[in-house]
């Protein structure tokens, strides 16, 4: 499956932009964490578990619901972008191009679009946003920020990530608001009398 007219040309000269232009050593370094938070010891075992338990204690069930929720659309969606689309569209990823791209994490698979990262993150955002939606721009900023770091580290085009936050956002945000209630509206509510 080909990428529309145009498009291929302007997301490598972006990717390239991103990749070997718009860097800096000390990006390097930050970018590496951002990319792959999941990885890092500081953060699984210590961040992560903590920030995790706090949430889950102040919000009780309603956290739970919502960090349910939140791993249902993430699955699904990881499942859809990787066995579904990436197979279908294979584009190869910017290092099996041969554009030149300059790899700073270890080498993913053949194919990249729809970043899985960004897919993951434009669920979470997604199912975050309606959950709390006074915070949505922070979810959202911090899903940019690693699609952002995929590019940046030579993983993805910008293409790749721009469609799975998409794909993640567009199919996370209904499923939320069937699970969750109306943005803001903090699921259901009991009358006053």
């Amino acid at each position: 499956m080909n990428m529309p007219y145009g498009f291929g040309s302007f997301d490598r000269v972006a990717f390239k932009l991103i990749n070997r232009v718009w860097t800096h050593p000390s990006l390097d370094a930050v970018m590496l964490v951002i990319t792959d938070i999941h990885k890092v010891p500081w953060f699984i075992y210590g961040v992560a578990p903590i920030g995790l338990g706090l949430w889950l204690w102040k919000g009780r069930a309603r956290a739970l619901r919502v960090l349910v929720v939140a791993v249902i659309a993430i699955g699904v969606c990881d499942l859809l972008s990787y066995r579904v689309i990436k197979p279908l569209v294979a584009r190869p990823r910017p290092e099996h191009a041969g554009i030149g791209a300059i790899l700073r994490v270890p080498p993913g698979g053949a194919m990249g679009f729809p970043s899985n990262h960004a897919t993951n993150m434009g669920a979470a955002a997604s199912v975050l946003s309606v959950a709390y939606p006074a915070a949505g721009f922070a979810f959202w900023t911090c899903a940019g920020l690693v699609a952002y770091s995929r590019v940046y580290c030579g993983a993805h085009y910008p293409g790749d990530v721009l469609a799975g936050l998409l794909l993640g956002g567009l199919l996370s945000w209904p499923w939320a608001l069937l699970m969750l209630g109306s943005a803001g509206s903090g699921g259901s509510q009991k009358k006053r009398r």
